[in-house]
Parts: C-alpha cells; structure tokens; sequence
C-alpha cells in the first residue's frame, strides 16, 4: 500500500460531496488522514470514511458535542492532558479508534460507540453502518491495491 492507494481513496470519497465543497483544503486533510492511517497500520478505508461520515473532510470542525478536527475527537477524553491545546487532533482519533476497536472487537460495535459513547443507540448504529457502507464502497471503487 502506498501515497497512491491514499490518494485513490481521497479522490472517490471527495467525488461525493457536493462540487462547491470538494475543495484543495478537504484533498488536503483527506490525504492528511489517510496517509496517518496507513503510518499507523489502520485500515485506510475505514479511516477515510469515518472522517467523511464525521466532518466531511473539514480540519477545522466543531461539533456542538465539544468534538474538534476531521475525526471529531473529544480532546476531554482522547487527548494528552485533556486539552486540545496542542493536540494532534488525527493521532489522537487514531489512537482512540484502536481503542475502540480493542475494546468493542467487531467493527460495527467500536463505531457505534466511537458515535455514542458508553451506550450504543439507534441513531449511533445507524452511524456505524454508514461509515461501514462507505469503507465498502472506497474498496469497490480501487479495490485493495498493493503496488510494493
């Protein structure tokens, strides 16, 4: 896996936004993300379509939750000293994400969580299928390339 199966991913997953918001800045933090989650060993897919689902891409996203950056972490619980202040806010979504999935095992429950917290609802399990839906179709559309 490489920058180019990064890339393949950003530029299907920005076919889906609206052409007025599929903008350098959105490539930009798409490639950010996935390219630190390919440095991490995480599934660049899933990754990719969370941070779509989350913030469409948007590095500068605030959520009414108190959730920040493309991966809407909640610095409270997922960064060092509890403070956004220097925070990395990708790293930091990252490594929750690895928790979540540790914690919760299967997918589907880590992202209904990730969405909820403590208790899965319906509208968090619905979550969870979107971005899982849409880690499926980033598959479809470049399959799972591994150039060297």
């Amino acid at each position: 896996m490489s920058f180019f199966y990064v890339y393949l991913a950003c530029a299907t997953a920005l076919s889906w936004l609206a052409p007025h918001d599929q903008t350098p800045e959105r490539f930009k933090t798409c490639v950010a993300v996935g390219s630190a989650a390919h440095g991490d060993g995480a599934d660049v897919n899933l990754v990719v379509a969370l941070s779509f689902t989350e913030s469409r891409f948007n590095m500068g996203a605030i959520s009414s939750a108190g959730a920040y950056g493309p991966l809407q972490v909640k610095p409270v619980f997922h960064c060092p000293d509890k403070k956004l202040e220097g925070c990395d806010l990708i790293t930091a979504g990252l490594q929750a994400l690895r928790k979540y999935r540790k914690k919760y095992g299967r997918w589907s429950e880590a992202l209904c969580h990730w969405n909820s917290g403590n208790t899965c609802y319906r509208r968090s399990r619905l979550f969870a299928r979107i971005v899982l839906k849409r880690r499926r179709a980033l598959s479809r559309s470049h399959g799972d390339i591994d150039d060297g």
